[in-house]
């Protein structure tokens, strides 16, 4: 058998190669002709379409249909909230009656959250509107001690601390029983009493300290530190404030 000792062999050299070709032949996608860049995928749904247009007849209709009434097929939403941002109105007062100390921070607690003068809130805010001063930093507070001296976290309305906080209260407060040219557009209220009711006449005043156990001398309350046997009538103050939406379009 003779020996073949060429490098170099060409088609011919293997027959006719036309059907190797047709089906073995490179499948390029770029190339310019060929049975493989006939079709692409739609740019909105990926459905197979000819490689000459952008859209399936389909998604053609829809957008026809959205150019033709932009309205209908605007977003829903055109803003959407996300975050909220709290506003301190001023602070207010819970008078609520307890043993101790803490009973009246609870108290009060439930007393703020209740209140009837809440604000307006957000669609889809659900925390609090209010924070009692034993929670807040000194910072936040010192601003709001200028005319009403130091800020106690809770203490018996028949203690010094108590009487003075009670009486700045109630000659702040725009009592409706005031004549109506003396009460202003939106009217303050500082006290609360422990439904979260707030003190607006001056009856509503008297009935709040006669339906509670209240010292006829400062030297007669219970310390805070040792809490009583009998309910006495506590002022707690805390910060109430408005809440509005952080909004980005």
């Amino acid at each position: 058998m003779p020996t073949d000792d060429r490098d170099y062999y060409s088609p011919e050299d293997f027959g006719d190669t036309y059907y190797e070709n047709e089906h073995y032949g490179p499948r390029t996608p770029d190339s310019d002709s060929g049975p493989y860049n006939t079709e692409t995928d739609c740019s909105e749904c990926d459905r197979p379409i000819t490689a000459s247009d952008d859209l399936c007849a389909d998604c053609e209709r829809e957008l026809e249909e959205a150019n033709a009434h932009p309205d209908a097929y605007a977003p829903v939403f055109d803003e959407l909230a996300i975050g909220y941002e709290p506003t301190v109105d001023d602070i207010a007062f819970a008078v609520v009656p307890a043993c101790s100390r803490y009973e009246a921070i609870i108290k009060a607690t439930h007393a703020f959250h209740d209140r009837e003068t809440i604000p307006d809130l957000p669609t889809g805010f659900d925390g609090r509107t209010f924070f009692l001063i034993h929670e807040a930093p000194e910072s936040d507070i010192r601003p709001f001690t200028v005319g009403r001296g130091a800020l106690p976290d809770a203490v018996p309305v028949a203690s010094e601390d108590g009487l003075r906080l009670l009486n700045k209260a109630r000659r702040r407060t725009d009592w409706l029983d005031n004549p109506l040219e003396d009460r202003p557009a939106a009217p303050w209220f500082y006290l609360n009493d422990e439904a979260g009711a707030p003190v607006t006449t001056a009856s509503d005043f008297v009935d709040l300290l006669d339906g509670y156990h209240v010292p006829d001398s400062p030297e007669e309350y219970t310390p805070p530190e040792y809490g009583s046997a009998e309910p006495e009538l506590w002022i707690v103050p805390g910060f109430a404030y408005t809440i509005t939406p952080i909004v980005t379009s």
